[in-house]
């Protein structure tokens, strides 16, 4: 099961923060449920890995990495190099509609959830 926390950020707006744990025992998760809204910024902390991490973002109610029809096709990939936390402040946010589903592995390949040697923390500030 996945590490998920979502809370309410006073100093934020009261937008929705999720809080996600990508490892070899959880490579995906839903973290918005069937809802809308906008993401804002992505914090992706690989400090505890010596290779390149890719998350993925896709506009969905249920995850999914399926290749088949596109289904499972990303609309937002963001790497992370090896031993870095990198912050991705999205300007005005990006639009979701179904929910938010996140996974991630060592390339860019649409259905790949290889997981990094040790977990990769992904944290959202979602509306």
């Amino acid at each position: 099961m996945a590490s998920l926390t979502t809370s309410t950020i006073a100093a934020l707006g009261g937008k929705l923060a999720v809080d996600i744990e990508l490892s070899a025992s959880n490579s995906n998760d839903n973290v918005t449920s069937a809802t809308s809204g906008r993401i804002y910024v992505c914090q992706i902390d690989n400090t505890a890995n010596s290779d390149a991490f890719y998350v993925k973002i896709r506009d969905a109610a249920s995850p999914s990495t399926s290749t088949v029809n596109g289904t499972g096709t990303p609309h937002i990939v963001l790497q992370c190099p090896a031993r870095k936390k990198v912050t991705y402040a999205i300007p005005g946010g990006h639009a979701y509609a179904a929910g938010v589903s996140v996974w991630g592995g060592t390339s860019t390949t649409v259905g790949d959830t290889s997981a990094a040697t040790n977990p990769v923390i992904v944290k959202l500030v979602c509306s």
